[in-house]
């Protein structure tokens, strides 16, 4: 009897074991465990969506109040008081006691500016299971009704595809240049900005480019300049200032090198990297209407394309850095005996607008081109080190005088700045065109544009940018350069004086600030 109770025991045990051993390697269930735990992940993460679509519902309905509030507000026939009726409007929204400190006001007489900076603070429901108690939605507006103080940077393409006929928007046939219709527009643009009613509120600088901006003797005398020569006036700046919107008075800055590499018909320098005539030129800072009409009028199509040099000059006549360069151009007079810079402007650039607070001053750029950031060339240091090479190539096409001085036979050949004494080779690329640099190196034109673009919308400078039959390619950069899309216009040459006259008319109506 003993001895079958412990056969038994021991088929027990071995059955036990044997049954152990199955559940340990079974696989059965285990896709429910899977599927519990994935179930839990989805209601975490849409419960996660959840609160963020309400966050985001709720931002969107206190930006839309502040929006409102403010344009009430600074609206110049409203009697009542500016503070009361910004807060009144958020009370009545729901949203009362959002607001942080108090409405910003500035009342001239002459114009309106209020701005408000909101805070709601939510209760979150999913995100709680991950430590988040709350979301913080915030919202900031400023408007402005009236003409404050207006800091106009004018960008103008005068590169040599301006000298093609424009497209009418209606298929008929073209009855003018590019450069006709940009003289047009930017005439029209200059004369809505400066009429009488606006003396001494809104200055343009009016920046002409194509591969280079000539900045001018004057300007260049206030900088810290490498000069070596007097032929233009134009500076290479380093890659780095692409990505800040100031120009440093006390860094050393490389002047662009005289020199045509454009090919060419004969031996007479017309298109050099650094534009030299005199219309060519910045001109900063200025309401004088009838000489800012003489110069657009004198503007010529001529060599490359580099939109963002004129726009790193655009930033930079905007940017606080540049005051003591606008300080003393006030005591300084051109050729008709006027002042370069009317004096009642030496305190700008004005400081940048505050997100949330009424502002004194408003920046604009209105940036045109009629194409896309092209290839540059620049010569190896070697042979522009002298005196003698710096006169040669300021009076000699590149093409020329690499097979007639240096017996070049093939002068587009490009060698490398960080080994510049390759044989049979004069010049490297600087600069290179839908970031396509095909081996030769050189710095991405379209990358250096964007950082600046990004740069100055972080300070609120509204960015309008005009796209003239410039190609997919070249109208997409400058939509993402604008402030917005409402900011970006892609026209034939036949809009563009219309274009112009509307920007100008929105620079000078009642508009919420970004």
């Amino acid at each position: 009897m003993l001895l079958k109770q412990r056969v038994n025991i021991k088929q027990s045990t071995k059955w036990l074991a044997r049954r152990l051993h199955q559940f340990r390697r079974g696989e059965d269930g285990a896709i429910i465990v899977m599927t519990l735990i994935f179930l839990m992940l989805m209601l975490i993460m849409g419960g996660m969506g959840v609160d963020f679509m309400r966050f985001e519902a709720r931002r969107a309905m206190l930006q839309s109040t502040a929006d409102r509030a403010v344009l009430a507000a600074a609206d110049l026939t409203q009697t009542q008081d500016a503070k009361d009726v910004v807060i009144d409007y958020f009370d009545k929204a729901g949203f009362g006691g959002t607001i942080v400190g108090e409405p910003s006001v500035i009342d001239t007489g002459e114009f309106n500016s209020v701005g408000v900076t909101a805070k709601l603070p939510m209760n979150t429901f999913f995100l709680k299971a991950l430590g988040i108690e709350t979301l913080e939605a915030p919202a900031a507006a400023t408007a402005i009704e009236g003409i404050a103080n207006v800091e106009v940077s004018l960008v103008l393409d005068i590169s040599g595809s301006m000298k093609n006929n424009v497209t009418p928007a209606n298929g008929s046939a073209p009855t003018q240049t590019k450069i006709q219709a940009l003289r047009e527009a930017a005439i029209e643009f200059s004369t809505v900005m400066l009429t009488p009613a606006y003396k001494d509120k809104i200055s343009i600088s009016l920046i002409p480019y194509s591969e280079q901006v000539n900045a001018g003797e004057l300007i260049m005398d206030e900088l810290n300049v490498n000069k070596q020569h007097n032929y233009s006036q134009c500076i290479d700046f380093p890659d780095a200032d692409f990505s800040k919107l100031d120009i440093s008075l006390t860094s050393y800055y490389k002047q662009e090198p005289h020199y045509q590499w454009n090919s060419s018909s004969s031996n007479t320098i017309t298109m050099p990297v650094c534009p030299f005539y005199s219309y060519e030129r910045i001109t900063p800072w200025s309401q004088n209407l009838s000489a800012l009409t003489t110069q657009i009028n004198k503007l010529q199509p001529r060599a490359g394309t580099a939109t963002f040099l004129g726009l790193k000059w655009a930033t930079a006549l905007l940017d606080p850095s540049t005051n003591p360069i606008a300080n003393a151009l006030t005591q300084k007079y051109d050729n008709f005996g006027d002042r370069v810079v009317d004096t009642v402007f030496n305190d700008r650039p004005a400081a940048y607008a505050v997100e949330g607070e009424a502002t004194l001053t408003q920046k604009v750029i209105v940036l045109m081109t009629d194409g896309q950031n092209s290839n540059s060339e620049r010569l190896l240091p070697p042979y522009y080190d002298s005196e003698t090479e710096i006169e040669y190539w300021a009076e000699n096409t590149f093409w020329y005088g690499a097979r007639n001085k240096y017996g070049v036979s093939y002068p587009n050949q490009l060698g490398s700045l960080s080994n510049p004494n390759q044989s049979g080779k004069l010049t490297y690329r600087r600069f290179i065109q839908n970031g396509n640099n095909d081996g030769k190196g050189g710095s991405d034109g379209d990358a250096l544009m964007q950082n600046l673009c990004t740069a100055a919308k972080d300070k609120k400078v509204i960015i309008y940018t005009v796209a003239v039959e410039a190609g997919a390619f070249g109208a997409g950069e400058m939509a993402k350069c604008a402030s917005g899309p409402e900011f970006a216009f892609d026209v034939t040459g036949d809009q563009l004086k219309a274009t112009f006259g509307n920007i100008a008319r929105q620079i000078t109506e009642l508009r919420l600030s970004l």
